[in-house]
């Protein structure tokens, strides 16, 4: 009787492990299923060029700074757009200080110049700078005059800390005076580059 028993609890053992087992399974795939949901994959921080050697390092620079990677592009599309800018800020500034204003004494002239050539920069800086640079900002969501008028506000605080700086190197510590713009612009850049984030295309 007992030899009985045990042999029926030996042929029952597998079944109750394949129940188990068949248990177990939609378990882990419902499991599985909560850790995709929780944890959804996370899109690429970056906005895609279509170049794919370019495309694979954002990719990789994603992966290494943990999601960096957008801020990184923007950063090199700012410094790039802004370096433009910067050359055509300086062929203005040359060009009406040295050349066309020559009849002028060199403060009117500096400052005439000056005013030419920061507005030339401004929307030599917008135009790209929002269609490339800050498109995948959330606050790239607002219309097209707001985010010219905040860019504008921006830009304005930029040029008076640029002016301030290039006045200073120019008059106070003499100075030439592509070399004062030049080192005032690479400050304006950075300070620049920053409100834009805190302030010209922050969250709605």
């Amino acid at each position: 009787m007992t030899e009985h028993v045990v042999s029926t609890e030996r042929m029952d053992a597998p079944g109750a492990s394949q129940g188990s087992q068949a248990e177990s399974a939609p378990t882990r795939a419902a499991m599985i299923t909560a850790r995709a949901v929780a944890h959804p994959p996370l899109e690429p921080t970056y906005a895609p060029t279509g170049f794919a050697l370019v495309d694979d390092l954002l990719a990789r620079a994603d992966a290494l700074t943990q999601g960096k990677a957008g801020l990184l592009q923007r950063t090199v599309s700012y410094l790039i757009i802004g370096g433009t800018a910067a050359v055509v800020n300086l062929v203005c500034l040359w060009l009406f200080l040295d050349v066309l204003l020559r009849g002028l004494s060199l403060g009117p002239r500096y400052v005439i110049a000056q005013i030419i050539a920061t507005e030339v920069s401004i929307l030599a800086n917008f135009i790209p700078n929002d269609y490339f640079t800050f498109s995948r900002l959330p606050g790239h969501a607002r219309a097209w005059w707001v985010r010219c008028l905040r860019f504008h506000s921006t830009t304005l605080v930029g040029v008076a800390v640029t002016l301030s700086v290039s006045f200073s190197l120019f008059h106070w510590f003499g100075l030439p005076a592509l070399v004062a713009q030049a080192i005032a612009i690479l400050i304006g850049l950075v300070f620049n580059f920053t409100l834009h984030h805190v302030w010209t295309y922050r969250h709605l």
